[in-house]
Parts: structure tokens; C-alpha cells; sequence
């Protein structure tokens, strides 16, 4: 679910987005290495890379901050930081061939004229002459709006807005999929598609969040904003030509050993950015410049002062007054920013906020934490039978029966369509285990308006140290496949 935008001024809207909404690196082993030999290279991989020296790195040149290179043709980004740690492990060189874009790069790729693509999304078509890596950085879709317009998920179904992509982006196939009839623009590059948005003739770009920040900020696109962030996201990898295949089992073995601390850092340089408050002086200015031509005015018609004085005293009060006003707005959009606008619970975005924050407590105080993941079982047979509205008035009373079981400390939230998430701090196997089955079997015992009884599934996590956060959701997700698979309306752990 997309949530409402807060307003606050660009930069600060810019740094709260990036920073709030990336995903970590992800998938990498916790201790680092130096050598082919530290990694686990096979005789067969060594003598391979002994013999190879020299790999030739194909890069999109216009991807910043996560791809480039620079004015002298250098790798430059995030996966140029990546690719040195690469380059050191492997003991081999890397060169980057001059490539005019990113039509050029899969030609090159295609042709052999490249050995490695340095970030890629993994497709069938591109399989057929291509083998990837473990994905190493995951970027969620986002979406840039003028600051002035609300962005709502619903424009997505064919509403008649236009939305903005770039030419060939594995993002078009995605949106195509879950939204049918999106109405997209195919543009040249991302500089194309902001200055559309600036200029109106589209309502909203859709690309990497991060990469469209960046590019906001690069460009000084004043009026443009992040608005909001869609259930979609690239999944980058490091992709090898697939007629060496020591070459892609030596890039995964890699990859796998980056050092997590250097990947947090490289992230950091490239991505996390301070945030500050800014604030708009433009007002305050315009009334300095009142001020300074009336009191100047007053020393040749000293009888006008008065009047002048007053009429300031007045656009002062408007001033606070509309001050105070924009102020209780920002806190009303403050909540919806992290408010599913259905159910009233928390959204997605808070969700992996929260859960980011329970892992930093739980490693800081070595505490437990569970998670229950839950579902409500045949509801695609409610809305068949019984329509969208009454589907909708169902997840509203099920958002209610929930949140008057939970306490104080538990965080519950709406993962997506009938899908629940409570996070429960300071909450073991066995304690997440008896909460998941007390909610079981309050929900079963429950008569829902319109539709009567209805069951749901539970699948139940516990935070292991130092597990990433898509590893313990993926665990909680199985876990509640398995329970779906036992005929529902049961709970199974992990």
C-alpha cells in the first residue's frame, strides 16, 4: 500500500525517503575475504581466473548513484566500490569497454564483447546468454510526483494518468503485471522523464528509489518530490557471460563473502544521507522587504506610519497563523505516511522500519523477538461471492478483532491485501506460538458481519542473531505456506 506523502521542504522529504525506504545489501556472509582461497575457489575456478587475468566489466554509464563512470571513462557508484572488493578477492583486473547505454551494454553483453554486466535484473531472455549471481542490492520502485500532487495507488489502474519509464526497464513488465491497464510512457533516461513530470506532461516517473532521488537532487528539480514507494522492486545482480562458467560460480562465491560491514559502508557513502530541516524563508523575506519601504516611506509621511505598522502586525498573525496551520497538517500527513488507509493499521513501510529497529535492539540487548505472520484463508471466495465492498468491510472488522488482542508493546500492521504481520518484542518461539494460536482461535469463534465465520493461517518466527530481515520474513512466510498446505486455519513455526 502506498502511503500519503508528507510535505515537508524537498531535501528533507528527499533524505527522509532514501533513507527510510532502501533495503540493505543483502545475502552476504559475515566474515570478509582477501584471496580466491579464502572464499572457497576451486582448483578448476583458480586456474581459470589465473588464466583470465583480465575481466572486462560492462557498465551502464548513466545509473548514479548505484552505476556509472566518471568524465574519464572510469567505473564510478556504488558497484564500482563493490567491484574492487570483487577484484581483490578474485586477484584479477577489471576494465570497463566504453558503453553509449544501456541498448549498447546488452549488445556488448550479447555479442561476448563484455564478460561481466556489473548490475543487472535477472530475466529468462537475458538467461539465454547471461548466468547471475545471488542478488546483492535490492532497490524498491518509487515514485516522483510534483510536490503539489497527491499519489495515490489507484491511479495505477487505468485511471488515464500517464506515468513516466525508462526505455526497456525490467520495472515495465512488473507494473504491467500487477496493474493491467497503467498506462506508461517509455522515455530515454531519467533526466527525461523528471523534466516531463516538471513539466506536466506526465503525472509521475516510476524508477529505483534512490536512483530517482539522486537524481532530484542532481538536477534541482525544486518542485519534484518522492511521493510514494509501490509493493515492486529490482532485484540486482551480477550477471557473467554464460559460456564460462567458472566465471559465474566464482563471481557467486564472491559475493557471498563480501564483508556485511563493508557492504553497510559502501551504502552509506553512496545512499544514506544526512538529514536536515530546512526552512523556507521566502515569506519572512518578502516581509523584511514591507518593512524596510514602509519605514522608509514613514521618514517623508510620518502620518502613515501608524496604518503601516498596523497592516504588519496583521500579515504577522496571518504569518503564525499559517504557520501553526501547515504545522497540524504535516501531523496529520505524518500519520497517514505510515497508516494503511483500509484497515487503519500500520503499513508496509512502517512495518520494515519497525522490524529494522527490533534487530538493532535485539543485537544491542541480546533479547528475543518473534513475528507472526497471518492470512486470512479463502478470502479470494469472499470477494467472488460477495463483492469488493463487503471483501473490504471483512478486512476492516478482522484489522479491528486483531488490534483488541494485541498489547501495548506489539507492533500490528497490514503486510498486504489479507495478509497481517504482528511483531512481538521481548517475545520468544514458545510465547509467539501460544499468541498466534489465542488469535486462531478468537478469529475462528468470531461472527463477521455480512459473511459469518471465517478461519485464518499463522506463520510464526523468532529473530536469530545476526539474520538479515528478509531472511526471518521468508522463514515467517513459509511457515505460513506450510499451515496453509495443512488444510488452514492451524499455526506452524520456523
Amino acid at each position: 500500500m502506498v502511503s500519503t506523502p508528507l510535505y515537508l521542504p524537498i531535501r528533507t522529504l528527499l533524505h527522509l525517503t532514501v533513507c527510510a525506504l532502501f533495503f540493505l545489501i543483502a545475502g552476504l556472509r559475515s566474515a570478509p575475504a582477501q584471496s580466491p582461497a579464502d572464499i572457497g575457489l576451486s582448483i578448476h575456478e583458480r586456474a581459470y581466473l589465473d588464466h583470465k587475468k583480465i575481466l572486462r566489466v560492462c557498465v551502464d554509464p548513466s545509473r548514479l548513484p548505484f552505476d556509472g563512470v566518471d568524465e574519464a571513462g572510469n567505473h564510478d557508484g556504488l558497484s564500482k566500490d563493490v567491484f574492487d572488493i570483487l577484484a581483490r578477492m578474485l586477484n584479477v583486473t577489471m576494465v570497463v569497454p566504453q558503453v553509449e547505454d544501456w541498448d549498447d551494454l546488452m549488445k556488448k553483453a550479447k555479442s561476448r564483447a563484455c564478460d561481466v554486466v556489473s548490475q543487472i535484473n535477472a530475466n529468462d531472455e537475458r538467461r539465454e546468454f547471461l548466468d547471475f549471481t545471488t542478488p546483492y542490492f535490492y532497490l524498491p520502485l518509487a515514485v516522483v510526483t510534483r510536490y503539489d500532487r497527491i499519489f495515490v495507488e489507484e491511479s495505477l489502474q487505468g485511471s488515464g494518468v500517464k506515468f513516466a519509464v525508462i526505455k526497456d526497464d525490467i520495472a515495465i513488465d512488473k507494473l504491467r503485471k500487477k496493474y493491467p491497464d497503467i498506462d506508461l510512457v517509455e522515455v530515454k533516461n531519467n533526466i527525461e522523464a523528471m523534466q516531463m513530470v516538471h513539466d506536466g506532461d506526465v503525472f509521475g516517473y516510476i524508477g529505483a528509489q534512490g536512483a530517482v532521488a539522486f537524481a532530484i537532487q542532481k538536477l534541482d528539480l525544486n518542485k519534484l518530490a518522492v511521493t510514494g514507494s509501490l509493493p515492486l522492486r529490482y532485484e540486482l545482480s551480477i550477471a557473467s557471460r554464460n559460456d564460462e562458467p567458472y566465471l559465474g560460480s566464482a563471481l557467486e562465491k564472491a559475493v557471498r563473502a563480501i564483508d556485511p560491514k563493508e557492504a553497510q559502508s559502501i551504502r552509506d557513502k553512496w545512499i544514506a544521507i544526512t538529514i536536515q530541516e530546512v526552512t523556507d524563508y521566502t515569506l519572512i523575506w518578502q516581509l523584511l522587504v514591507v518593512l524596510g519601504t514602509v519605514l522608509m516611506v514613514s521618514l517623508f509621511w510620518n502620518n502613515r506610519l501608524s496604518s503601516a505598522n498596523r497592516k504588519i502586525r496583521e500579515t504577522l498573525t496571518q504569518l503564525h497563523a499559517a504557520q501553526h496551520q501547515l504545522e497540524d497538517q504535516n501531523k496529520v500527513l505524518q500519520r497517514q505516511s505510515v497508516t494503511d488507509s483500509l484497515s487503519g493499521l500500520y503499513n508496509r513501510l512502517k512495518l520494515d522500519k519497525d522490524i529494522a529497529q527490533e534487530i538493532k535492539r535485539a543485537e544491542r540487548s541480546n533479547t528475543p523477538f518473534s513475528l507472526i505472520l497471518m492470512d486470512i484463508d479463502h478470502f479470494k471466495r469472499i470477494n467472488d461471492t460477495h463483492g469488493h465492498l463487503i471483501g473490504d468491510d471483512v478486512l476492516k472488522e478482522f484489522a479491528a478483532l486483531l488490534q483488541s488482542q494485541t498489547r501495548s508493546s506489539d507492533i500490528l500492521g497490514r503486510w498486504g491485501g489479507e495478509e497481517f504481520l504482528l511483531l512481538c518484542p521481548d517475545c520468544p518461539l514458545d510465547g509467539a506460538k501460544t499468541r498466534a494460536e489465542d488469535l486462531r482461535t478468537t478469529i475462528a469463534a468470531h461472527t463477521f458481519a455480512h459473511i459469518g465465520p471465517l478461519t485464518a493461517s499463522f506463520g510464526v518466527a523468532t529473530y536469530h542473531p545476526g539474520e538479515h530481515p528478509n531472511a526471518l520474513l521468508k522463514r515467517a512466510d513459509l511457515a505460513l505456506y506450510r499451515a496453509k498446505e495443512k488444510g488452514r486455519n492451524c499455526v506452524d513455526c520456523s
